[in-house]
Order: C-alpha cells, then structure tokens, then sequence
C-alpha cells in the first residue's frame, strides 16, 4: 500500500460530510454524495484491513474455532478490500465524474438501489452463518470448529455490513432529500 492511499483512508475517514450545511444545488450534491461515497469505502478498506491482520496474527497464534474465525474474516477482509478498491477505481476515476446534473441524481438513485440489495444480501449472511454455525453443533460432524468458526465470522461479517450500508443509504437519502427542491424547480422549469 502507498503513502497516498494511506493517506486518502484517513482524510476520507475523517473528513466532515456537510449534510448540514445550506444546499447550493448541483455543487453540494456532488460533494456530499462523493464524500458520503468516500467515507463508505474507507471505512470498508478500514474494516478490510483490521480483518486481514488479525487473521495473519491468528494463523500463527490461534488453534480450533478462533482459528477457523479469524481465517474466515481474513477471507473476507481480502474480497471487501477488493471490492472497495474496485469501487472506488469506479466512482471517482471513471463513472461518477462524467454526466450533466439528472445523470448525477441517476447515479446516486442507482447507488442507493445497490445499497438496498446489498441490506438484503447482509440479511442472508447472518442466515447463512447461523446454519454454518449450528451444522457444527451436530453430533459426530467432521471439524465442527471450523464449522462453527466459520459460521460465526460470516455472522459478524453480516452485521457489519449490515450496519454500514444501512447507515450509508441513510445518509444517500439525506443528501437526495436536500437536492430535491432543486431537482422539483428544474423539472418545473422543462415543462
């Protein structure tokens, strides 16, 4: 990892989003929505990241469902990193820099469609996770710890996401709901 990505994960996590301030239409609604997008996937490429090094430092220290916990967490940590990386390459290298002000709200409307189908996907992680859990509860199972600690990590995966894009989409949709006055005059202003 390079100096500036590290430095972009900590400037994106901690800087302030401005949901409150005064709307100046298309401007601010591109600022809140990139920073709102921002701060969502510094604190996954955070989580990606804390999950990775604990499963190292469990590999080489932890034994049983611990073990199986940690490495299943250091899998996961790889695929959200990934999957922040690849986001972030997306939205502020290529898609999201291009358009006129309806293809911005379209943009973030889709963003939010996104968040709603991952809520759903976190749902059936946890569900997923109770049943890798309590298959390795069963009576005479082969490796029930790995069973059962990878059954646990997809819960806590679950539950994070879970609350991150929950949290997200709240804040999508604050961001849209000060943009609609805006968005309200300038469909009035076409008919």
């Amino acid at each position: 990892m390079k100096l500036h990505h590290t430095r972009y994960l900590i400037s994106a996590f901690t800087t302030p989003l401005h949901l409150n301030e005064p709307f100046d239409e298309i401007v601010d609604f591109d600022r809140r929505f990139r920073g709102i997008l921002r701060r969502h996937l510094a604190i996954l490429a955070w989580w990606s990241i804390l999950n990775i090094l604990f499963g190292l430092l469990a590999l080489l220290f932890l034994h049983g469902q611990l073990y199986y916990f940690a490495m299943m967490n250091m899998v996961w940590g790889l695929i959200n990193l990934l999957v922040a990386m690849l986001i972030f390459y997306h939205a502020v290298f290529r898609h999201f820099q291009k358009g006129n002000a309806f293809e911005r709200f379209e943009a973030q409307r889709h963003v939010e469609k996104i968040l709603l189908l991952n809520i759903g996907l976190d749902f059936a992680y946890c569900f997923i996770g109770l049943l890798l859990r309590d298959h390795g509860l069963i009576d005479g199972i082969n490796l029930p710890d790995l069973w059962c600690g990878f059954g646990w990590a997809v819960i806590v995966q679950g539950i994070f996401l879970f609350s991150q894009d929950v949290w997200v989409y709240r804040l999508h949709a604050a961001n849209f709901e000060k943009a609609a006055p805006f968005l309200r005059e300038v469909i009035m202003e076409e008919d």
